[in-house]
């Protein structure tokens, strides 16, 4: 008859190897989706948009650690800007494919740097759907998603072998 803590011996190793697993999923299908957008984007065709607003947006986080306090700041740029298509006007403030991300002071500042208001931009838009639109068309930090969803994946499978290995063992 089994222990409850011979259960435990290759359950935890499943468990958490399963929970690895589906986020590594999910990041992966996470990064193929803002793959596949960009892609998509780069068939796009163009127009001349009027940028409206160029910011960034300041986003702080604070948590307790080990009795400390910590804070983390990132910034996101955030772009509006205008465009025509058919004879119709049409507003975007997607600057990348996919997902909006935070950064560092001096990439967010970099990004709005490209874009000052008042100036003309290259507006990417889906001629299916014309107030899809985007500005620059390569998918910001799909690879480190990518990366991040493979290694969580392997880890979780490795994990879950390593409980059925346990398992198979203690029998």
């Amino acid at each position: 008859m089994e222990t409850t803590s011979s259960v435990f011996t290759f359950l935890i190793p499943i468990l958490l190897g399963g929970i690895f697993a589906v986020l590594g999923i999910g990041l992966l299908i996470f990064a193929l989706r803002d793959r596949k957008k960009a892609k998509a984007a780069e068939a796009w065709p163009t127009v001349n948009g009027t940028i409206g607003t160029s910011r960034l947006d300041q986003n702080t986080r604070t948590e307790r650690r080990d009795g400390r306090t910590y804070t983390h700041t990132s910034y996101a740029p955030v772009v509006e800007y205008t465009y025509e298509v058919g004879g119709k006007t049409y507003q975007g403030n997607h600057i990348f494919p996919g997902a909006t991300l935070s950064y560092d002071l001096g990439t967010a500042q970099n990004i709005v740097n490209r874009y000052q208001p008042g100036s003309t931009a290259t507006v990417h838009y889906d001629p299916g759907n014309p107030i899809e639109a985007v500005l620059e068309i390569k998918a910001k930090g799909g690879n480190i998603f990518m990366i991040i969803g493979v290694v969580f994946a392997i880890i979780g499978v490795i994990g879950c072998c390593i409980g059925v290995i346990i398992m198979f063992a203690s029998q």
